[in-house]
């Protein structure tokens, strides 16, 4: 029988939570899709036929989407979502029914293991992946090529007979390095952007997973667990983007990059080895980064570091189940200074049991820390996380707020923050900004970013980061 056809696609979704305008969530970044980037590869591997529409890099209009999808006569259109961007995920699904009707259509990513029925109570979309999408895509499409029912596989939901039926679990892919690398060729690269970084630019993950369990985040879409690939097969994928691509940069997306302090000093050796040369950036915790590994990674390229500080006190960091203490990471920013890398801290404001001096010191050791670049964000208790659990104890919250967003029956404007008697909603979007307001625009910061402006671009860069300050203002 014929190979069934797989579109996987990416639609418009603005991944910020808030206040930042979406102009503004434009001008900061666009990145590809690496799930589907796997899968795609994954199947062109097996021997189907597979390609990748990303509709938000592109900026399709929804009738030129279902136009796109319409002309590719796909067999199956998979959609890849986060919580966040659920609604547009929607979109996609329903004008990709609309473009083919007789498409099987699935809906994955982070949001269906959370939300698996609900999502599927839309009458378009079909089957929901969750967990690992590349084994169990190939499973589908190897029981549509012999016209076998697909409503049995592991890994999926489904409405049988239109009624919703949970699959068993399918186990998380051990062996990462077994995968093929994402399928890159078939992506707009031209249409990827983020602001600081040089192009052309990939985007990476050298592993999946993170073993810590702060109370403001979720692994349950890749099982509390963390699975590493080997060095070996990370610097191979460098290698491709490097020469054969002309990438000047990558950035890589592990939620804990130095996680196993002998596997980043083998990954760096072999870099050296081949002579790679290209920046880097990585995603960190300032627990877990050594010296050894800030000298090690230097002399490979990698010139950020990237790691979340969260709060200035210590008691709301306990009750962040951070697991981290200011004297570590005062520590990881002086010792990343003096190694001459550039460092961006991430922190939330409106934590359960803030107060205005928590907060204070929040913004304080912000500026103390002298970082290049600051991230700020409002608490949201987003869905299967601790946070949203205990808030909805202690009746913060609406217990049932994200079913009723998976529904569409609440927009983002309405996501839940953590309430106070200290400030309401509009107040804390005044906080965020009033931190930007005191990072970035003290005496003396921009000029030392001047100082350290080696071309248009990085001139660019700092013009439009300020711009956005003032359009958060507004």
């Amino acid at each position: 029988m014929k190979k069934p056809f797989t579109l996987l696609v990416k639609y418009h979704q603005n991944a910020n939570i808030r206040p930042i305008p979406e102009e503004a969530e434009e001008t900061l970044q666009v990145y590809p899709s690496l799930g589907i980037g796997y899968i795609a590869s994954y199947l062109r591997k097996n021997g189907y036929p597979v390609d990748i529409l990303d509709a938000h890099a592109l900026k399709l209009s929804p009738d030129d989407y279902r136009q796109k999808v319409a002309s590719t006569g796909a067999d199956i259109v998979g959609i890849t979502s986060t919580t966040v961007g659920w609604p547009g995920a929607v979109e996609a699904a329903k004008l990709a029914r609309e473009a083919l009707p007789n498409a099987l259509i699935i809906a994955g990513g982070p949001h269906l293991s959370v939300y698996p029925e609900e999502s599927l109570s839309f009458p378009f979309i079909d089957m929901a992946a969750i967990g690992d999408g590349e084994e169990t895509m190939l499973e589908i499409v190897r029981k549509m090529e012999k016209g076998e029912p697909v409503d049995d596989i592991a890994g999926t939901a489904v409405k049988a007979n239109g009624v919703f039926k949970m699959n068993q679990p399918r186990d998380y892919i051990k062996d990462l390095s077994m995968l093929p690398h994402p399928a890159v060729d078939m992506l707009p690269l031209d249409r990827y952007k983020c602001l600081t970084l040089e192009y052309p630019f990939f985007t990476m993950v050298s592993s999946r997973g993170c073993p810590y369990k702060c109370g403001f985040c979720s692994q349950v879409y890749c099982g509390d667990r963390v699975r590493f690939r080997t060095p070996e097969d990370v610097v191979s994928e460098i290698e491709t983007y490097v020469k054969q691509y002309g990438a000047r940069e990558i950035v890589m997306f592990d939620e804990t990059f130095t996680l196993n302090e002998n596997r980043v000093l083998k990954i760096c050796s072999l870099i050296k080895e081949k002579k790679l040369k290209f920046r880097w950036n990585i995603r960190t915790r300032v627990d877990t980064i050594t010296e050894a590994m800030m000298i090690a990674l230097k002399e490979t390229g990698c010139y950020g570091l990237h790691m979340g500080v969260e709060s200035g006190d210590p008691d709301i960091l306990e009750i962040m189940q951070k697991g981290i203490t200011l004297e570590q990471v005062r520590w990881a920013f002086k010792t990343a200074r003096k190694h001459n890398f550039i460092t961006r801290g991430y922190f939330m404001i409106g934590y359960l049991d803030e107060t205005p001096d928590t907060y204070k010191a929040t913004v304080d050791i912000a500026r103390e820390l002298d970082l290049d670049w600051a991230s700020f964000s409002i608490t949201t208790p987003l869905p299967a996380t601790p946070l949203f659990d205990e808030s909805v104890r202690r009746g913060y919250i609406d217990p049932d707020f994200w079913k009723k967003y998976t529904l569409l029956q609440a927009s983002k404007k309405d996501f839940p923050h953590v309430p106070s008697k200290h400030w309401d909603e509009k107040k804390l979007s005044d906080m965020m900004r009033d931190a930007y307001f005191k990072f970035y625009l003290r005496p003396g910061y921009a000029l030392r970013r001047l100082t350290t402006i080696r071309s248009w671009k990085q001139f660019t860069d700092l013009f439009r980061g300020l711009k956005i300050i003032f359009l958060m203002k507004d």
